[in-house]
């Protein structure tokens, strides 16, 4: 299994690293190395955000540069280092075929971001969009390394292919 070593500059001379083997995890580390760091030198003032970043967009791209996630969203709020609020979110995965074609998007209208659970969180509502399924709910979560999405409340499922035999 080949593994990249990744390294992100943080505020200061702190330098983050991480090693992946699935180029789809490094969305979330590179969100991590936009989050603002906590760790900063006795001299410089602790600044926190406090205004969201508007039409917030973040591609990555796997070891042959071919788009590998897009994450768009209306509005961003970095809450953490590790945890990022956005708005209107819009979270496209690729095929690892290198067409450029989806593979799965998940809308919602409000998400967390847990960067270093590599988890995307919301209480509202979520839409899954693949080829073969859709699958709305409430109060849902999307864990990236297990690729499953669990939703609480309110799921429907549509199936966009047969379903021949499923009961006998």
């Amino acid at each position: 299994m080949r593994h990249a070593r990744l390294a992100c500059r943080t505020r200061g001379d702190e330098t983050a690293s991480l090693r992946v083997s699935r180029p789809a995890a490094i969305f979330f580390f590179l969100l991590a190395c936009v989050a603002p760091a906590e760790a900063q030198s006795p001299a410089e003032p602790k600044v926190k955000p406090s205004a969201p970043i508007k039409e917030f967009r973040l591609p990555t791209f796997d070891k042959d540069g071919k788009r590998a996630t897009f994450m768009r969203a209306g509005e961003a709020l970095f809450v953490s280092p590790t945890q990022i609020d956005v708005k209107d979110m819009h979270l496209s995965m690729f095929t690892k075929d290198g067409t450029g074609a989806f593979d799965t998007v998940l809308l919602a209208p409000s998400a967390t971001l847990l960067t270093d659970k590599q988890i995307v969180s919301g209480k509202e509502s979520v839409r899954l969009i693949r080829l073969d399924v859709e699958v709305t709910g409430e109060q849902w979560s999307y864990n990236h390394l297990e690729k499953r999405v669990l939703i609480g409340n309110n799921a429907r499922v549509i199936f966009q292919d047969e379903l021949s035999d499923i009961i006998k």
